[in-house]
């Protein structure tokens, strides 16, 4: 529903200086920082409001272990999934053989993913800003030379959105341009992380506090992958939203799914979206697109018409395409003999194979507990024939699980994609089941990232090496995909880029896209503080550029 007394038909009345399509870490942002100028803003999310007060919501843990009964049927999984800020839609995979059908573990609700997050907050490296130089052989990847803005230019966006997420941790030893940022301490490791901390610095290595968004309040461990039940979770969603709506004037329509921007040769005009049974003509000065950076393309392109035959905004083709989304694997590690890790606990990163003998690769960070991301009850607690036949065998398998997966501490290795124009996604010709968008998705890995994982994976093991270890790979699966960016890229060339420098479609003078879609490349590290620190750069242009007298 509508924000306070404003009805969805009474917002359709209005026209609003600014409408943001999502409400993720980047249209949170912005829409906070428009508001707070004095903008009247509006917010339209297909998700359910997850914010405080909201009936009916499922924070305490993932809705597969809060709720294990609603996996019974898949209405009420699926209805499990909304209360607590989940996507429903579904993804066709038709990158292999044979299609396969999902759904992402991604957000959908007020704040988006940044919801579920795990609150890491970090800075892009500077070197990060020249991609193309960090890779000996990028084949055929359409990764730039630069991005169109630098380090420094960004760098004051990335102070205030530290500030304004809360962000506490150490500083990166091995990252001499963040050494000045002094940010507020984080707690001591904890002891399930502080022996391989301990065990990491003696082999010269740089382990250090992973820069959350976290307040830390008693009992705080770090959750991440679903809502927090505390308030110390510093997300889109609580520090952009709700602020926005009950500080500064904003409004907030969800369960609202943006159709289609219908759009004349160089303006949106209108905004169709659908609010539970009726449909809506919205109107806006300026309209800016943070839906993700799967279902941003998918907007634009569903946004065909005469004057856009490829798409909205699609003059150079490349709406959709260079999609990346980090090659993640699991790595669970037990430092001590019978440890008996139970806490998520989110805390060392590790970067001294960020780059290495002339050659770029990723992060290491620690996850908490396997128990908490990949337990026997979460795989159990879904619909389908496989949960349901896993359940049957659960009093046998589970002692079996236990003894192999639990007790460790998680590891994740993130590692830099490139972008290639053949990794895409596109709008499905078959809706999903019970009528929910469904999309198509095209992602092979390539040469660069096939032999870089290699070198990057063996590099950890080596490093791991005296330790009881269990890898984990899921790089290769495309349902991993908790860092999605690339698909609406910004650059200076309007042939080989949808966006210009400040986040504007080249071609739509009040069209702007502020979630991951707008990455050229995707680093090695989280989005989550780059696409806020953006969101707040992009937000004082539109404020300028738009609305000054």
């Amino acid at each position: 529903m509508a924000d306070g007394d404003l009805s969805a038909r009474e917002a359709e009345r209005i026209v609003w200086d600014v409408i943001v399509v999502g409400t993720g870490m980047g249209g949170g942002m912005l829409g906070y920082s428009l508001a707070r100028s004095g903008r009247r803003v509006l917010f339209v999310e297909k998700g359910r409001s997850t914010l405080p007060g909201t009936p009916g919501t499922i924070r305490a843990a993932m809705p597969e272990l809060a709720e294990p009964q609603a996996a019974r049927s898949a209405t009420t999984y699926y209805d499990a999934l909304v209360r607590a800020g989940r996507s429903t839609d579904e993804i066709e995979d038709i990158s292999g053989r044979f299609p396969k059908r999902f759904v992402p573990y991604i957000g959908a609700g007020t704040g988006g993913s940044s919801a579920l997050y795990g609150m890491v907050c970090e800075r892009f490296f500077t070197q990060d800003f020249t991609p193309r130089q960090n890779f000996k052989d990028p084949g055929d990847s359409t990764v730039p030379e630069t991005w169109p803005i630098t380090y420094d230019q960004l760098a004051p966006w990335y102070t205030q959105a530290e500030k304004l997420l809360g962000v506490r941790g150490a500083p990166d030893p091995l990252r001499p341009e963040a050494a000045h940022v002094n940010l507020p301490a984080a707690p001591p490791f904890s002891p399930d992380n502080q022996p391989l901390v301990n065990y990491l610095t003696g082999r010269g290595l740089h382990p250090y506090h992973l820069p959350m968004a976290c307040d830390y309040t008693d009992g705080c461990a770090t959750c991440q992958g679903h809502l927090c039940p505390r308030s110390c979770k510093n997300d889109a969603g609580r520090n952009g939203v709700l602020p926005a709506v009950t500080e500064h004037g904003a409004h907030l329509i969800d369960e609202c799914r943006v159709l289609r921007l219908e759009a004349d040769h160089s303006q949106v005009q209108q905004v169709i979206a659908q609010h539970h049974d009726d449909m809506l003509a919205l109107k806006a000065k300026v309209v800016v697109l943070a839906a993700g950076a799967l279902a941003t393309p998918l907007l634009l392109l569903n946004s065909r018409s005469g004057q856009w035959p490829r798409g909205l905004a699609n003059g150079s083709d490349y709406v959709g395409r260079n999609l990346m989304r980090h090659l993640m694997d699991w790595i669970e590690v037990w430092p001590e003999r019978g440890c008996k890790i139970t806490a998520e606990n989110k805390e060392i990163g590790l970067n001294d194979f960020y780059f290495w003998e002339g050659q770029k690769y990723g992060t290491l960070q620690s996850a908490g507990a396997m128990a908490n991301l990949a337990s026997l009850d979460m795989l159990t607690n879904q619909p389908g024939w496989q949960p349901k036949l896993l359940r049957l065998m659960s009093p046998a398998v589970r002692p079996i699980y236990d003894r192999l997966f639990n007790g460790g501490l998680l590891l994740a290795p993130i590692m830099e994609d490139l972008p290639y124009l053949d990794n895409q996604v596109e709008p499905s010709d078959r809706p999903g089941a019970d009528g929910r968008q469904r999309l198509r998705l095209r992602y092979r890995l390539h040469a660069s990232e096939i032999e870089r994982r290699a070198v990057f994976m063996r590099q950890i093991k080596e490093v791991l090496q005296p330790f009881r270890t269990l890898t984990l790979r899921t790089g290769a699966n495309n349902s991993t995909l908790g860092h999605v960016c690339g698909t609406c890229r910004f650059g200076t060339d309007p042939k080989t880029s949808v966006l210009d420098p400040q986040n504007r479609a080249h071609d739509v003078d009040n069209l702007y896209v502020v979630d991951a879609s707008f990455f050229p490349s995707s680093t090695g590290l989280n989005p989550s503080l780059t696409v806020a620190a953006n969101a707040l750069r992009v937000a004082e242009h539109i404020n300028q550029a738009h609305f000054a007298t």
